[in-house]
């Protein structure tokens, strides 16, 4: 769990990192999305509180993300800086 949880994570920084290029960025935020159906497949019926909560949490911060890189002038992209490092307290 914590191997799909931290690739997600890893997508994420890097999606921030490119935020400029937003091609590459949702190229990223698309390979993190893969990860979460992998952890999905994983988990199957047995996933716990925390997984969920993590999977709704980086869902909403995809979705926060993606509606600043396709805003002609992006001004929060520090809440979904703020949103990743939520999504790293679950996966220690």
């Amino acid at each position: 769990m914590n191997y799909w949880m931290n690739a997600i994570i890893d997508r994420l920084e890097t999606a921030y990192r490119t935020r400029f290029n937003m091609k590459a960025s949702l190229v990223f935020l698309n390979d993190a999305h893969q990860d979460s159906i992998e952890l999905v497949k994983q988990m199957g019926s047995e996933a716990n509180q925390d997984c969920k909560e993590f999977l709704d949490l980086f869902m909403s911060t995809r979705d926060l993300f993606i509606q600043q890189l396709v805003d002609r002038y992006p001004s929060n992209y520090h809440d979904v800086e703020v949103q990743i490092e939520k999504l790293k307290t679950y996966s220690i």
